[in-house]
């Protein structure tokens, strides 16, 4: 038995070094998946009874409270016309708004009409109507630019 192991003996693993980090965030996720990546790495750690994620940790923290944020608009509403109803889109946002408020405009001019759709009026002939969405989340509100503008005919 002389190429047979000895019980007691184990091969030596090699060492294993950490993969290298580069600086910077990793690609872009989403806040709720750095956050349970955050929460899994801390439970390790803690049932572990060590801090051999602390820097990752330390990182994941800073990413997801840099998305803690008003919201953010991506790309402007726009007013489509049917009749004589015309329809706002609220864009698309960051920040995951909870609420939208829209304001309508004629000639530039906010008129006081709010909502998503505006039903046009004789005295709207000639004029160029437009809206201006504001969307809210916990964290505060944000107008964004004025929509294109439709000529009520």
């Amino acid at each position: 038995m002389a190429n047979a192991p000895h019980a007691d003996t184990k091969e030596k693993e090699p060492d294993k070094k950490p993969a290298p980090t580069t600086t910077g965030t990793p690609a872009p996720k989403d806040t709720a998946a750095l956050a349970q990546e955050m929460l899994l790495l801390l439970t390790a750690d803690w049932l572990n009874n060590d801090r051999t994620h602390q820097a990752r940790i330390a990182s994941l923290l800073a990413d997801v409270t840099a998305t803690l944020a008003p919201p953010v608009n991506r790309d402007v509403p726009y007013v489509s016309q049917n009749g004589g109803q015309l329809s706002c889109t609220m864009g698309n946002w960051d920040g995951e708004p909870s609420s939208y408020a829209y304001a309508w405009h004629n000639d530039g001019v906010a008129n006081g009409a709010t909502g998503a759709t505006y039903t046009t009026k004789a005295e709207d002939s000639g004029h160029g109507l437009a809206c201006v969405v504001t969307a809210t989340n916990a964290l505060g509100s944000t107008v964004a630019p004025m929509s294109n503008t439709v000529i009520v005919a």
